[in-house]
């Protein structure tokens, strides 16, 4: 089967989730990655996929479109796929349009589809469920990366397939690395991600700022406009910049809570990898983090800033009693979010 991987949004979750599906399926499949460079794709990307899995670059940002359309039109028409996978927004919205009466099933993994957003309009949130629908006109099953994105979805377009596929991770780096309990000493409270609003990011300085007198110590890893880096570093955060997987994986083990101030996600590949360290959760009760955190176990939810302060205020009094009410259970993380599990479940929807 010829598969063909559309991705212009080529970094961070994205990106390591296209990744991890192009290394399962080269073994039994022709395989080829269309992508679009951005200031934030890994100057590095072609040794992150296997050697027979075929990497063409076309520009593909709405600043190209619609130029973008017809060149991947014309790539799509070389390779003469089975199968079409368009990943994010503007590559689900360019990547299904240019398959237009072409003969091959079409998938589209928005992974946090626009809509989701809190951070626009009303007016934006009805253009970007108009671009959706204007993209249906190539149908193509969705494939939601969580319960919560399934859900927006199936709100918002009632007449589109959508299959379900949580997210996964390469754990295996993990598994022996447990984050240990550090019973004395100054608390790090750590967080992973794009300095940006879906990341909550003033919230985060804020609650550092309120917990001054906790003995805490908040670390962003991730990077942002330099305004927005300032604004935690004012705060008392400190912000490391993008550090490599192997850099993210130590600090993870070595830090002792995970906090998200997110306003909304699909599913968080940095929560799950901090499930797979053992730290406890403090995560805003939104999409995506209310789906790693089912029924309320396994960490604690909060709504408002205030109730992030009493627990963490709770997390210094007695650290070892939180760890024991918010960690997850880490051999259930093992298995829900198994590489081999997605990889699974992925030919599954694709025999649909």
């Amino acid at each position: 089967m010829k598969i063909v991987h559309v991705i212009e949004s080529s970094a961070t979750g994205t990106l390591s989730i296209v990744t991890m599906a192009a290394q399962y399926q080269a073994d039994k499949h022709d395989v080829t990655v269309i992508f679009s460079r951005r200031p934030d794709t890994p100057p590095n990307i072609a040794t992150l996929f296997p050697s027979n899995v075929t990497l063409v670059e076309v520009g593909m940002s709405p600043k190209h479109f619609p130029l973008s359309l017809f060149a991947l039109r014309r790539e799509l028409k070389k390779i003469q796929p089975d199968v079409v996978h368009c990943h994010s927004s503007f590559g689900g919205f360019v990547g299904r349009l240019s398959s237009v009466f072409m003969r091959c099933k079409v998938f589209y993994s928005p992974h946090c589809i626009s809509f989701m957003r809190k951070d626009i309009s009303p007016l934006k949130n009805v253009l970007f469920k108009a671009f959706e629908s204007a993209a249906c006109l190539r149908r193509a099953t969705y494939i939601a990366c969580s319960e919560s994105e399934r859900v927006a979805i199936k709100q918002a377009l009632p007449f589109v397939e959508v299959s379900l596929l949580e997210n996964a991770v390469d754990l295996s780096e993990f598994k022996t690395l447990a984050n240990p309990f550090h019973p004395q000493g100054k608390k790090t409270v750590l967080t992973v991600g794009g300095i940006r609003p879906q990341k909550g990011f003033i919230e985060f300085a804020k609650i550092a700022h309120e917990c001054k007198e906790l003995n805490l110590r908040f670390v962003w890893i991730g990077d942002g406009a330099e305004q927005d880096r300032a604004l935690l570093e004012q705060a008392g955060v400190e912000v490391t910049g993008w550090k490599s997987r192997q850099e993210v994986i130590a600090r993870l083990n070595d830090a002792d809570l995970y906090l998200s101030t997110s306003l909304w996600e699909g599913m968080p590949v940095s929560v799950i990898e901090a499930c797979a360290a053992g730290l406890p959760l403090l995560l805003r009760d939104c999409a995506g983090n209310s789906d790693i955190v089912a029924d309320k176990r396994g960490g604690c939810l909060f709504t408002q800033t205030t109730e992030a302060i009493e627990l963490l205020t709770q997390f210094v009094a007695d650290p070892e009693q939180f760890r024991h009410a918010t960690l997850p259970d880490r051999t259930a993380v093992f298995q829900r979010f198994s590489v081999e599990r997605f990889a699974r479940n992925l030919e599954e929807i694709y025999q649909i």
